[in-house]
């Protein structure tokens, strides 16, 4: 197969899949690592798609957009969640707050709550000021698609620092543990679980029974699973899950 065509069909796949790995493109191209490499470099140099840390592929328009468009994903879900979330935090509480999007909704509950919030997500700390809540932004690394910082100087800032709470979300969460699809997140959140006394997830449901390639925790890592009824939660054990009931009501 010629590089134009088979750099097409791969292209056609991401538009479909969304997100892949580029293992899994090899595997269906059928040619070797270093081949999908190039082709996916071409492919980026076009603006078509875009490399995401951990191997991740994703096309750029969506990339472009895409703080703004995961935070419209199960709205109701996420801001019911935060709403249960904020009433387990407490003055005076020096909290890690996760980049990700689902976390993002707990920063309005916060407003007037005397707390400090360390955060690498960029996108947060610009919510953080403007609701007047102090904030410590971590440095690194910038990633622009996910407005987030990252690499060794945030890993060491981490290091130094002791975390009431710590609030993070997941790509999947099931039997297998906790998992998020981006390498350097998952190395994040290792180290913030190790230095926090209070360590919450929180997840909508249609992350449950899913797995992403790099697990960094167990169920039994945190004290409070905050989700919601929707979720099909795969445990027997829910001691530690804190499940918000949507109102189905019409």
């Amino acid at each position: 197969m010629i590089p134009y065509v088979r750099q097409k069909k791969i292209y056609d796949y991401i538009k479909i899949r969304q997100m892949v790995y580029l293992q899994e493109l090899a595997e269906y191209t059928q040619v070797s690592l270093p081949t999908v490499r190039r082709d996916v470099k071409v492919l980026e140099e076009e603006g078509k798609i875009l490399l995401l840390n951990g191997g991740g592929v994703k096309l750029s328009e969506q990339l472009d957009h895409s703080v703004t468009n995961r935070l419209e994903v199960n709205l109701e879900e996420k801001l019911l969640i935060c709403t249960k979330v904020a009433s387990y935090i407490h003055h005076n509480d020096v909290i890690y707050l996760g980049p990700g999007t689902s976390e993002n909704y707990l920063i309005g509950s916060l407003k007037g709550k005397d707390v400090t919030i360390v955060t690498n997500g960029i996108f947060h700390a610009r919510k953080l000021v403007e609701n007047g809540i102090n904030t410590v932004i971590i440095g690194g690394k910038l990633e622009n698609s996910f407005s987030i910082t990252y690499g060794p100087s945030v890993f060491e800032e981490i290091s130094n620092m002791n975390f009431s709470t710590c609030v993070i979300g997941a790509s999947g969460i099931s039997k297998n543990g906790v998992s998020s699809f981006d390498k350097d997140v998952s190395i994040i959140n290792k180290k913030v679980l190790e230095k926090s006394k209070t360590k919450i997830l929180i997840v909508d449901s249609t992350k449950f029974n899913k797995d992403s390639p790099f697990r960094f925790a167990s169920v039994e890592d945190f004290d409070y699973i905050f989700t919601t009824d929707k979720a099909d939660i795969p445990f027997d054990n829910r001691e530690n899950f804190i499940i918000s009931h949507i109102n189905r009501s019409i």
